[in-house]
């Protein structure tokens, strides 16, 4: 049986760059296999051939590492960080990452503390991570007083933030065995001041526990993750690292779905079957045609109110390296704004000169998800109910759509991002790479929504949810200002039926056909 392996994959297991960037490279031709130009997708076995980057020969695969670390506050995850003044690895001893690069396994914050997983294994650090995979992770968070009956229904059946809903896979009260157990792993002892509980969450949004207490009017004083699915925090001191054991790699990789060892189960299903990990499934992987679009690609991504446009395009996007935008964020900031300054929902003219001191910031993932205005981070305070109230009314005014749409395209510029809302590919970037359009009826969608309020789909309150979506999609459709309407050359992906996980591998397969130069069809669905 042969051995040779896919080269992307190679040259991110031996520490050259990542996939994605891998891919890059390869297509650029400073990739060469026996003395010609490599072509991407195409397998390659280190102990017959000879691959080299940029005239440099590429050695075997690097040894894999893997460590558990207590974060203390104040330290930066974010390896990459110039300005930070301390980041993780500096905590790790020489001894433990001599002759390798590594990456930690998602982030925490700088003000949060406890575990983290740091490896080189970007195959097993991408199945941790994505959000089909399921890998939960817990956390101790510690709040000013105890949530009360309505906040934590409210964080149970979920939270709208500003790139879609976020939800919990489980919140509990904290015990006071658990409260105890926190001493002696943190910086500080837990608080006797602050009310602790437990939560579990399974997706990896942006600093997602503290965006969602504070949605519901809690605010998070201290933040410890203290498991990574069956990793935990025990045993470690505040900043102390520990080589992990075989079993716990290889429960780690079980935690995934993987087998194999190591960590290795590949970054999807079409890597257990063979295929590329981190192709959304075998079938979606296509043949190795010189891409027509070398430059990155801009995707429009459009569909009804709760298709599920952020949540979809957000986790494509991290999970191929590009921006995510979700234009409703600017139309949010400019509420926002209106209601801090006193001008009217209706007023055309005030709402339009607010414009300019709205400014949307990139995350160090890319994502586009910090609100500005006047230079202050506002990003937590244009998710308020009142905002919601009023945010429909201020997006329906011609003026205001029309001073945003400059401010939208400028943000696509130089390609490499999805940007998200209601009108994209008809209005705002009607030259776009790629147009997609979620397609999801308003039963289906009502469902969704539904079940995300913990609320029985046959109930009287889950029929007021389909009677309001339907309204929405008749005020869409027909309101005379970039109505909602499916582009002509759009490839609609209809969800009907589909898991999200299903959902973002039709997205993510959309985009790489169209980067290799290839139409995807329409009509598509999720891989079922």
């Amino acid at each position: 049986m042969s051995s040779a392996v896919r080269l992307q994959r190679v040259m991110a297991e031996a520490g050259i760059a990542s996939r994605r960037r891998a891919e890059a490279l390869i297509e650029a031709g400073r990739v060469r296999v026996d003395g010609r130009p490599a072509a991407l997708g195409e397998r390659v076995d280190l102990a017959t051939q000879r691959v080299e980057v940029d005239g440099q020969p590429l050695a075997a695969a690097q040894r894999l590492v893997y460590l558990a670390l207590s974060k203390p506050p104040g330290v930066t995850s974010t390896v990459g960080d110039r300005h930070a003044g301390r980041t993780v690895l500096d905590l790790v001893p020489g001894a433990l990452s001599e002759g390798v690069r590594l990456y930690p396994v998602g982030r925490l914050d700088r003000d949060s503390e406890g575990l983290l997983l740091l490896t080189n294994d970007g195959t097993l650090t991408e199945r941790l991570l994505h959000p089909r995979y399921g890998v939960e992770r817990e956390y101790a968070v510690g709040i000013a007083g105890p949530l009360d009956r309505a906040q934590v229904a409210h964080l149970r059946r979920g939270v709208q933030l500003s790139d879609g809903v976020a939800r919990l896979r489980s919140l509990q009260v904290s015990t006071a065995a658990e409260t105890r157990a926190l001493v002696g792993l943190v910086s500080l002892p837990p608080s006797t001041g602050l009310a602790w509980c437990r939560v579990v969450l399974t997706e990896g949004r942006k600093r997602q526990v503290r965006r969602m207490f504070a949605a519901v009017g809690a605010r998070v004083e201290r933040l410890v993750r203290v498991r990574i699915g069956p990793l935990t925090l025990e045993g470690l001191a505040p900043g102390e690292v520990r080589a992990l054991g075989q079993d716990e790699v290889d429960r780690l990789g079980a935690a995934t779905g993987a087998t194999g060892g190591r960590g290795r189960g590949g970054g999807s299903p079409a890597a257990r079957d063979g295929g590329e990990a981190g192709a959304p499934t075998e079938r979606t992987v296509l043949p190795t045609a010189a891409p027509n679009t070398p430059h990155p690609l801009v995707v429009a991504l459009d569909g009804p109110g709760s298709s599920g446009k952020s949540t979809v395009g957000s986790a494509a996007a991290a999970y191929l390296g590009y921006r995510f935008c979700d234009t409703g964020m600017l139309y949010r900031a400019v509420t926002w704004l209106a209601l801090a300054r006193d001008v009217a929902p209706d007023d055309e003219r005030g709402l339009a000169a607010l414009v300019p001191d709205v400014e949307l910031a990139a995350e160090a993932d890319g994502r586009l998800s910090r609100v500005l205005v006047a230079g202050e981070d506002v990003t937590e305070k244009v998710a308020s109910s009142r905002v919601d109230r009023h945010v429909s009314e201020v997006s329906r005014q011609p003026a205001v759509r029309a001073a945003l749409l400059p401010r939208q395209r400028a943000l696509a510029a130089g390609g490499g991002i999805v940007m998200a809302g209601r009108d994209i590919g008809t209005v705002v970037l009607p030259d776009a790479d790629l147009k997609l359009f979620l397609d999801a009826s308003a039963e289906e969608r009502a469902r969704r929504r539904a079940e995300q309020r913990g609320l029985d789909p046959g109930s009287p309150s889950a029929a007021r949810i389909l009677a309001e979506l339907r309204r929405r999609d008749r005020i869409d459709a027909s309101r005379p200002v970039a109505p909602l309407r499916v582009a002509p050359d759009a490839v609609i992906i209809r969800t009907d039926g589909n898991s999200l996980g299903q959902t973002i591998d039709a997205v993510v397969a959309a985009i790489r056909q169209r980067e290799r130069g290839l139409r995807p069809r329409r009509g598509a669905t999720g891989q079922r």
